[in-house]
């Protein structure tokens, strides 16, 4: 009987771990940042927090068993991020890359084991811990925007003889991995 009961049991298993998996698939695919992040054993006040401060970023936070979790990143192209699926992590995903990152670095302060391990930025850059932390010193593009433009506008003092050849220029160059500031001195993988 027992035996029976194991045998019809298992295939609504199966099914609850496939939807799981298509649901965190979905929740990763072209998202702007996805980031994985060791947990440690998080108190429900802890795993609260973390909660309502990555949503304050526009993103959410999820804890799936790993080898779900890897199924469903494999499924959404980020098989980059598997690796890291060791141990108690989570996995944070979002659209504005910038802003989660700080969250999550914030959070790293006020929840002592949590920290990022790495993340996926626009589903094709894999960062490292040291990465996803320019990425939170970045300005928000919002601001880039804003500043580019007004350098534009008439009567405006141009500091670029060529805004937009400055522009292709440092876009091509950050596009290569040399670091934002056209200095050059940043490593490449």
């Amino acid at each position: 009987v027992v035996a029976h009961h194991e045998d019809r049991a298992a295939p609504g298993a199966a099914v609850r771990k496939q939807i799981l998996v298509d649901m965190m698939s979905r929740k990763m695919a072209d998202r702007s940042l996805v980031a994985v992040a060791h947990t440690g054993n998080l108190t429900y006040e802890q795993s609260a927090l973390l909660k309502r401060e990555v949503q304050s970023a526009g993103g959410s936070i999820h804890v799936v068993k790993n080898s779900l979790l890897g199924l469903g990143m494999r499924n959404a192209g980020l098989d980059a991020l598997v690796p890291l699926l060791r141990g108690k992590v989570a996995v944070a995903v979002g659209d504005d890359e910038v802003a989660l990152a700080q969250t999550l670095l914030g959070a790293s302060k006020k929840v002592p084991d949590f920290f990022v391990l790495g993340a996926v930025l626009q589903s094709r850059r894999v960062l490292r811990h040291t990465e996803v932390e320019r990425l939170a010193k970045l300005p928000p593009a919002e601001v880039v925007y804003s500043n580019l433009v007004s350098q534009m506008l008439p009567g405006s003092v141009l500091r670029v003889p060529n805004p937009a050849a400055h522009l292709v220029a440092l876009l091509g160059h950050h596009s290569s991995g040399g670091d934002a500031d056209g200095g050059g001195g940043g490593e490449r993988e």
